[in-house]
């Protein structure tokens, strides 16, 4: 065998693994498990009833995606936590650009039922605002995707958006609310806009996830 040939047959050994990675991804299921994930890590029950499957059917899936390396996993008690390696959030970040260049309206369309909620500023004038306090972060999501780095963040407030209506009242009106959840495939950020409006309150959606968010934030930092 010539030293071509070898190359060629490398070459055929790294498609058919980079098909398998693929492959461990190009399930709905393990797309929904991704989009949780990439918030914090989760045990399997936890995210059986995120993606309405059984716990059995949930494992079968992280099995999957462990044995691809897209996923870690410890044992916590009893329990088994679930962890995305940090090359998955980058590709679950880059794929949703990627996913929308080639159909735009692969998105959350809250315009449709809620008017339009988005806020338009670009991240300069953003900050500016920022540095002003004329404007805080709102983060809706669940408590159990919140991770305890949030508190080096003071211009964020967490309330999930199930608790919203019981904190109303920590929420000033005076200062425009920019409200996000998981990124722009989440519907949560879109319905707490149209809640917190409709009680008197100057909110936006961002699009943003939390990943992308805090790079912003700390690329502001001394």
């Amino acid at each position: 065998m010539d030293n071509l040939q070898i190359l060629k047959e490398q070459q055929g050994d790294i498609f058919e693994s980079m098909a398998k990675i693929l492959g461990a991804i190009a399930a709905p299921v393990r797309v929904r498990l991704i989009h949780f994930l990439s918030q914090a890590p989760l045990t399997v029950e936890v995210l059986a009833a995120k993606t309405d499957q059984s716990v059995a059917n949930t494992s079968m899936h992280l099995r999957k995606m462990l044995s691809e390396g897209l996923v870690t996993v410890e044992s916590v008690g009893q329990k088994r936590l679930y962890t995305l390696m940090p090359a998955v959030l980058d590709f679950w970040e880059s794929y949703q650009d990627f996913i929308q260049k080639l159909n735009p309206s692969l998105k959350i369309n809250s315009q449709k039922l809620f008017g339009e909620i988005s806020w338009t500023k670009n991240w300069e004038e953003t900050l500016k605002l920022l540095k002003k306090k004329e404007i805080i972060f709102l983060d809706v999501r669940p408590s159990d995707e919140v991770v305890n780095e949030l508190k080096e963040f003071p211009e964020i407030v967490h309330i999930s958006q199930q608790d919203l209506k019981l904190n109303l009242g920590k929420l000033p009106k005076r200062k425009q609310i920019l409200v996000f959840c998981r990124g722009r495939m989440c519907a949560l950020s879109a319905y707490s806009v149209n809640y917190l409006r409709e009680n008197g309150f100057k909110a936006y959606r961002l699009e943003e996830s939390w990943t992308r968010l805090k790079k912003e934030l700390l690329k502001q930092e001394p």
